[in-house]
């Protein structure tokens, strides 16, 4: 049994002589050398167009190597040309394949120039794998679609995911489906330098608000041609970009590097609605440049414009809680942000406090009324120690940083709100001297703690069920009479 299970250069016991020997992995027989991979097959049909099969085959290493594809192993198919789509695929339910015109090839089937192997021999291909093309370049050479960039796209969508698996699957399916709606906008775009753009539309679905009607590049990306030679030469045109010179343009600002870097700076933040809220609170007082440079002086002490736009934020809502009316200039533009915004913070603090502390006392009042109550019944003594309930958050204060524990912060609106009781076991020998803190709720002993949360000590234990027997004969007592 300890040979088998042994692993490659592990030391045994021989079961045949008893001595020491070394073990060694045979390695796999050819009869388990058996590899599952999906193929992507694609045909030239008569009308021009491409057809992509998707096929589960087993490569096979006990016949010749050789790929045997499975019975009736086809899995998935899609159709592209100028203007048509059409995508079928086999129901989980039955054998038949459902054919739909309209449908977009929403499953995500990455392709790449690789071999590839499935996971767990499922024919669902992960994103670091993918399937194997076949003939892909051949067919598209010779169909409608054959001025498709599919090397630059192909290059730049590898670039896009950063990733360090060599020829790194790409969507495929998502690029013919945009090229069959939109061929020369497409090809236009790659050709001119614009794939990062693409690839970021077809691997990760993002949105740009492109005029798709048009056929030239800048004319869908709403610009003049001035515009679009002036970001292409600075800038990266990609979907960021885009969306940047979309705002400015709706805010009527002009359109200048320090302006674009502005709202450039929206899209790499985790809430650019925020900022744009902000902003447009700052044009119901200042024209949009006057507003850009407010925000821009701002950032002197703060950094960016959008560490600047989200205070702004903040402190357009520190006002209405404070009473101030926003809609006034002289308070929905101050002169120095940075300043008010701390300022009104602090004055929120300080209002905040004050009100936590007069129900505090409040609380406190009632608490002081019940008190003697709750010494009648929780008070007691025996073996040199006795037990007391908590007076009020002062005395909770005083035993949390005596025993270093979380008893003020964490219970003193709970006791406050009859909701737990707090109890100190003291010793009679030194009775200010914090010794044990108690949690007592529902009948139960919840948290019995000595300092930094310790177990109490063995005489506090037997102490605590002599207080327990205590309270339980009191209960008896008092039901008797």
């Amino acid at each position: 049994a300890a040979c088998r299970s042994a692993r490659h250069n592990d030391t045994v016991c021989c079961p045949a002589c008893g001595h020491e020997v070394q073990a060694k992995d045979a390695g796999r027989g050819r009869s388990q050398l058996v590899n599952a991979a999906v193929v992507a097959v694609t045909q030239r049909t008569r009308n021009g167009g491409i057809l992509l099969s998707f096929v589960r085959v087993y490569e096979d290493y006990r016949y010749g190597f050789k790929a045997a594809p499975e019975m009736g192993g086809l899995l998935y198919a899609a159709y592209f040309n100028l203007g048509q789509h059409f995508v079928a695929e086999r129901s989980y339910y039955c054998d038949d394949m459902f054919i739909s015109v309209k449908q977009k090839p929403t499953r995500k089937l990455p392709c790449t120039v690789e071999p590839a192997k499935l996971d767990h021999n499922s024919w669902k291909c992960t994103e670091g794998e993918g399937a194997k093309l076949l003939g892909f370049e051949e067919a598209l050479e010779k169909s409608n679609l054959r001025y498709l960039p599919w090397e630059t796209y192909h290059e730049c969508a590898q670039q896009l995911h950063r990733s360090a698996i060599a020829n790194y699957p790409v969507n495929l399916l998502g690029l013919l489906y945009q090229y069959s709606r939109h061929p020369v906008l497409t090809e236009r775009l790659i050709k001119e330098g614009n794939s990062d753009l693409v690839a970021e539309q077809v691997e990760w679905n993002c949105t740009t608000g492109m005029d798709y009607k048009q056929v030239v590049p800048y004319k869908a990306m709403r610009l003049t041609k001035p515009e679009y030679r002036m970001i292409k030469a600075k800038y990266k045109i990609c979907c960021s970009t885009l969306r940047a010179t979309a705002a400015l343009k709706k805010y009527g600002c002009k359109m200048s590097d320090k302006n674009i870097l502005f709202f450039l700076a929206f899209q790499y933040t985790w809430s650019p609605q925020k900022c744009y809220k902000a902003l447009d609170v700052l044009r119901q007082n200042l024209s949009p440049q006057k507003a850009i440079n407010w925000v821009n002086r701002q950032a002197a002490g703060y950094g960016t414009p959008t560490n600047v736009l989200s205070d702004y934020s903040d402190y357009l809502d520190q006002c209405r809680r404070l009473g101030l009316d926003v809609n006034r200039k002289e308070v929905a533009v101050p002169q120095n942000l940075r300043d008010l915004h701390r300022q009104y913070s602090e004055e929120l603090t300080r209002r905040a406090n004050e009100k936590k502390a007069k129900e505090q006392a409040e609380r406190s009042k009632k608490l002081a009324k019940d008190l003697p109550k709750l010494k009648r019944k929780y008070a007691y003594a025996s073996s040199g120690l006795f037990i007391r309930p908590a007076e009020g958050p002062e005395d909770l204060l005083k035993e949390g940083c005596a025993q270093h524990n979380c008893v003020y912060s964490c219970y003193t609106e709970q006791y406050l709100d009859r909701k737990t009781d707090i109890l100190f076991v003291r010793k009679q020998s030194n009775p200010d001297q914090s010794y044990v803190t108690v949690e007592f709720k529902n009948g139960a002993v919840i948290q019995c703690r000595a300092d930094h949360n310790r177990p109490a000590p063995p005489d506090v234990q037997e102490f605590m069920q002599a207080w327990l027997a205590y309270l339980k004969s009191n209960r008896k007592t008092k039901a008797v009479s």
